[in-house]
């Protein structure tokens, strides 16, 4: 069983693979739902048994000694057996309503995976998000104290006057306000990956860098989604469907007669062991249930070979018998003694509609949801690839703007608020990136797709460069003052597809 004491078993910075991982075999709920799911094998070996012979030994023993009475002692010891000869199919329905419940529980278990891996994938991708936009807002902030000293310093010096840098303290005010909020985001990002992955929120937690680097974007409008027949909610639904069904067939079915073919042999005797006489009989049974009124038939014959026996008949008690030949035979009918039968029917009937109402239900829920998500996916792409293009423009005019300030063409005020507009449009593009991403693993989740590489986005093993990438090195490089370079990403880890048992497969 997977507990939340586990030690992590990746080495060095993490991966979204490695995160993914360590968060699946941490999770508690997981881990409950595995060893449940050990219950279905037992269940089923003894299903098998009703196909088995029952054995059993019996033994039976009268003794009296009271006065004025003859003194009796009377032992039996036999060997019973009983097989199951016909139940008109009901242990073979069992069976088969046995397999359904262990074929929905498996579904259930993907679904939890699925949902334990998108909100692993989601807090990841929302941490790397925060991870770069502090980073764009450390640099700014790097640049700016820079320009704060040399202002400070000319002003000191008469260089310039120090009415331009009263008007800075307002934009000052506005901007250290934006990286206050923003490193609170990363810090809150960080504790919701820890909650996901099942960490303790004082363990310390490395993710190697280079996201944007590894993933490369396909344009949604160029694809046509397919829904995934084998989808876990698609394939639960029908199960459920399923066994209402065969629940609606054993009742339908409950008039057939269930036939029991029985036997013993034996030694009885009156004088203590060794017992001295040999016995040995075989018995029928028969038991049916006729709209509600239940009919129970039984037939035995015995044979004794000296000495008195008893014979117990059912019912009546013990009758004694003599050597030779012994049988009897029993019946009773209880006359509507189900009276809860056609109620059973009636919800029999209503757990097959329910179950049919959930199916279709789900099928226009899931198809509206592929739709919608696509939808959406077409819009961020959009977005992305027009703030994409908005930031390359205010690259160039920023750049523009400094070669003014340089000439002294502009203030220093009017070049920090292209700067702004800089960084503000590469907040909001990182902003779409992720979501685009974090919308595309919803979708590529119901499609049955790869989570890691599907027809929306890859993860690449290698640096794979960008618009995107090279941009956020642009940026980099202008503001930079000693920043090291983009860690470059390592070789992409290979994981089992939401850890799925080898039985599970869609």
């Amino acid at each position: 069983m997977v507990c939340n004491s586990l030690p992590l078993h990746a080495e060095g910075k993490l991966l979204w693979e490695d995160c993914v991982w360590i968060g699946m075999e941490r999770n508690g709920n997981l881990g409950l739902e595995q060893v449940r799911s050990e219950i279905y094998p037992i269940l089923t070996r003894d299903k098998w048994k009703q196909y088995l012979p029952k054995l059993g030994i019996h033994y039976f023993g009268i003794f009296s000694k009271n006065q004025e009475q003859i003194d009796q002692e009377y032992r039996d010891v036999r060997l019973q057996i009983q097989q199951l000869l016909y139940d008109g199919g009901e242990t073979e329905r069992e069976k088969q309503k046995l397999e359904v419940r262990r074929l929905i529980h498996s579904e259930e278990k993907k679904l939890l995976r699925e949902k334990v891996f998108k909100s692993i994938s989601i807090a990841y991708l929302n941490f790397n998000k925060r991870q770069l936009v502090d980073s764009i807002y450390f640099l700014r902030s790097e640049r700016y104290h820079l320009e704060k000293t040399k202002q400070e310093k000319e002003s000191s010096l008469g260089l310039s006057p120090k009415g331009e840098w009263d008007k800075r303290k307002v934009w000052e005010v506005e901007f250290q306000s934006k990286w206050i909020h923003s490193t609170a985001a990363k810090k809150i990002s960080l504790l919701e990956l820890q909650q996901s992955m099942s960490l303790d929120p004082n363990l310390n937690l490395s993710l190697e860098g280079g996201i944007t680097e590894r993933i490369q974007l396909f344009d949604p409008n160029k694809l046509k989604a397919t829904p995934d027949e084998n989808h876990p909610l698609r394939k639960k639904t029908r199960l459920q469907i399923e066994l209402a069904e065969l629940d609606e067939e054993s009742l339908e079915n409950d008039w057939k007669p269930k036939l029991v073919l029985g036997g013993y042999v034996g030694k009885n005797g009156n004088a203590g062991f060794p017992l001295q006489n040999e016995i040995y009989g075989v018995s029928v049974g028969v038991q049916a249930n006729l709209g509600g009124t239940n009919f129970q038939s039984n037939t035995q014959n015995g044979m004794q070979s000296e000495g008195n026996g008893i014979q117990r008949i059912p019912g009546y008690g013990p009758q004694p018998v003599g050597p030779g030949e012994n049988s009897f035979q029993s019946g009773s009918i209880g006359l509507f003694d189900d009276l809860g039968r056609n109620k059973k029917i009636f919800d029999s009937k209503m757990s097959l509609l329910q179950a049919k109402t959930e199916w279709k239900q789900t099928e226009i829920s899931f198809s509206n949801q592929i739709q919608t998500l696509e939808i959406k996916l077409v819009e961020l792409y959009e977005k992305y690839n027009l703030y994409l293009e908005n930031t390359k423009s205010n690259f160039y005019q920023h750049k523009l703007k400094r070669e003014e300030k340089v000439q002294g063409l502009i203030s220093e005020l009017d070049y920090l608020k292209s700067e702004e507009e800089v960084f503000v449009g590469l907040e909001i593009l990182l902003d779409h990136y992720f979501q685009y991403i974090s919308t595309a693993l919803d979708l590529v989740l119901l499609l049955g797709e790869n989570p890691f590489e599907n027809r929306y986005y890859r993860l690449e093993s290698k640096i794979n460069q960008s618009d995107l990438t090279r941009i956020l090195e642009d940026w980099k490089q202008e503001q930079s003052f000693g920043i090291k370079k983009i860690n470059e990403p390592k070789f992409r880890k290979q994981y089992p597809f939401f850890m799925e048992d080898s039985y599970e497969t869609r």
